[in-house]
């Protein structure tokens, strides 16, 4: 063989293995990890690729049997896997319990082997108040001094740290397996009913910001893409800067405003180029309607249970099988 031979070689390996290789270009927006792993990189550059062009399923599950009854729902009614799960990451449970850890390590198993099969990774964080002893839906949208969490050797800030440090070991599991995710805390940052919105803009985005410095430098958490998610009220000026993030997304239960195209401009308005999804709903839109008011999300993400089953399974299957929809199986091969 010769050297020249390896070379060329050598180049074809790396260009097939960079990013680039989805059709991102080297101008475009860098990850917002510092570092980004390439697993990560990847997504990225997938995203950017396919944005406009098509739309990737999407659903959310909690755990235990609501989860195995989501998704085997989905695939009995479809005969296809979602592209993406985003997976619960605020276990309701008396923290760092045997139970609280026993569904933390589920969590990772069975992210490892949703990556493994082909499927994208996200995660969704239900952050109860940091203060209370037990991580509850009721106690997100529990009071918490933010101004103290971010004084050291306040109560609050060693709560909140201990919150951090916990679920960073959670994803380290995930970095460490080189699975890539789509990491959405601090979810509908501008609605005021979580404790994280409850003190006013400058805070939350304080916080955001604080959260992402912290896992980037502290913890080296360099396979998280960070989605920035609003209520459905899009107050855009909430936002803690575009170096901070990696998608843009909204939750919108709102009937008839999912495929709503004034609302994805006003979401990629602030978005400087990057992915934009539906990142949590109700009822999908309709693929045809949307590609008629020229647009696609990035992504959809069906909430559990009941309101997953908004859509009957007719429509179900029709999106599931539309050409403008990815699911689990059209996806490329990471690896």
């Amino acid at each position: 063989m010769t050297v020249r031979f390896i070379a060329v070689t050598s180049l074809l390996v790396l260009q097939l293995s960079s990013p680039l290789a989805f059709g991102a270009s080297a101008d475009e927006p860098q990850p917002a990890a510092p570092q980004a792993s390439a697993e990560a990189q990847k997504v990225l550059a997938y995203l950017k690729s396919i944005q406009g062009k098509k739309m990737l399923a999407g659903h959310h599950v909690m755990y235990g049997r609501l989860k195995e009854r989501d998704l085997s729902y989905l695939v009995e009614t479809t005969g296809k896997h979602p592209a993406l799960i985003e997976f619960e990451g605020g276990i309701f449970a008396r923290k760092y319990h045997e139970d609280y850890t026993s569904i933390q390590k589920q969590l990772v198993q069975d992210a490892i082997a949703y990556w493994q099969a082909g499927g994208l990774v996200a995660i969704c964080w239900h952050w109860g108040n940091p203060l209370k002893p037990v991580n509850t839906y009721p106690n997100t949208k529990v009071k918490f001094d933010i101004e103290a969490a971010l004084k050291e050797g306040t109560p609050e800030h060693e709560a909140m740290m201990k919150d951090l440090d916990v679920t960073a070991e959670l994803l380290k599991e995930l970095r460490d397996a080189h699975v890539p995710v789509l990491w959405r805390p601090l979810h509908e940052i501008c609605g005021g009913w979580f404790w994280w919105s409850m003190q006013g803009q400058e805070n939350a985005e304080k916080l955001w910001r604080f959260i992402h410095t912290y896992y980037a430098e502290h913890h080296r958490l360099n396979n998280l893409l960070w989605v920035y998610s609003f209520s459905h009220d899009m107050h855009t000026d909430w936002f803690p800067g575009l170096e901070y993030l990696d998608v843009v997304g909204v939750d919108i239960y709102r009937e008839g405003q999912q495929g709503r195209r004034t609302n994805f401009d006003k979401m990629a308005s602030i978005a400087g180029g990057r992915p934009v999804a539906l990142s949590e709903c109700d009822i999908i839109p309709d693929p045809d309607a949307m590609k008629e008011q020229g647009f696609l999300w990035s992504w959809f993400s069906t909430w559990h249970s009941r309101w997953m089953r908004k859509n009957d399974a007719t429509k179900l299957k029709h999106i599931y099988h539309h050409e403008l929809v990815l699911t689990r199986d059209e996806l490329p091969d990471w690896k």
